[in-house]
């Protein structure tokens, strides 16, 4: 009686015939081991680093309105509606002629960044804390 499917039978060594001592068996484990701690770390960062860096950009935000806000309001306090323009009125009392005062613009628009720009660079201002039990999306 023929076979109808028949080949040659790959002839591979048995296991327990290969010689290795109990070491070796211990560092292969070990191995393994630290393999999956390591692709699981990986794994586990790639995906909290999107999170937190989104964090970051929102804190960052934050902090620039913050400190935007407050030069701003600082700087303006110093000047009243009457140093930004002048209104000139005819005998009647009626509004003729309104002329803004552009250095006092200048001035301000060239002052506030820079106002900003010290803020932004005290060490205060570059450094906060994210709290690590909000690295859940909902």
């Amino acid at each position: 009686m023929d076979k109808i499917f028949s080949r040659n039978r790959i002839k591979l060594p048995k296991l327990n015939k290969i010689m290795y001592n109990k070491n070796t068996g211990k560092l292969l484990k070990i191995i393994a081991i630290l393999l999956i701690a390591i692709i699981v770390f990986k794994i586990a960062v790639n995906s909290t680093i999107p999170i937190i860096d989104e964090q970051c950009r929102t804190m960052a935000k934050s902090i620039a309105t913050k400190i935007s806000n407050e030069e701003a309001t600082r700087v303006m306090a110093d000047y009243d509606y009457d140093d930004f323009c002048m209104v000139e009125k005819d005998e009647d009392n009626n509004v003729k002629l309104i002329t803004t005062n552009m250095i006092t613009i200048n001035k301000i628009i060239s002052d506030i960044p820079i106002l900003i720009q010290r803020e932004l660079e005290k060490e205060e201002n570059n450094t906060f804390a994210l709290k690590l039990r909000k690295l859940y999306r909902k």
